[in-house]
């Protein structure tokens, strides 16, 4: 049952991202637009943390979180994000960075078509900063 719950909330945010990006943005599918469609959602707690907790979390704060603890898998849900948007595993990199600690999606090489360098407030202090690079 919670491998359905997973799955449901990885395609309702893969469908969320695809008709964000399919606006009408001149670029849908840059880095930039890319990375803040995912880093503007929100998921509820206990379907990325194992909690009782039911309540709704931005992305960064889950990011922010499994940085700091290792807990969590939203950093799955991120690359499952991407591949469905990009067509193509590891066609991108994207490295978060928070408290000095970065961690790393993707394995893109050659020289990117896209590319963006955000950040995203966290609620509990500070922020993430994203490298985004789509191959």
């Amino acid at each position: 049952m919670v491998d359905a719950m997973i799955f449901i909330v990885v395609i309702g945010l893969a469908v969320t991202a695809m008709f964000t990006l399919s606006s009408d943005d001149p670029a849908p599918n840059s880095a930039s637009s890319i990375t803040e469609s995912i880093f503007s959602a929100k998921l509820k707690t206990c379907d990325l943390i194992e909690t009782e907790e039911s309540g709704l979390v931005s992305i960064p704060d889950l990011v922010a979180v499994y940085i700091l603890t290792g807990e969590g898998n939203v950093m799955e849900y991120i690359t499952d994000i991407l591949d469905s948007i990009t067509q193509r595993t590891n066609s991108y990199r994207l490295d978060i960075t928070y408290q000095d600690l970065t961690v790393s999606i993707g394995k893109g090489k050659g020289d990117p078509v896209s590319g963006s360098v955000k950040e995203f407030t966290v609620t509990y202090g500070g922020s993430i900063r994203t490298d985004m690079r789509i191959y």
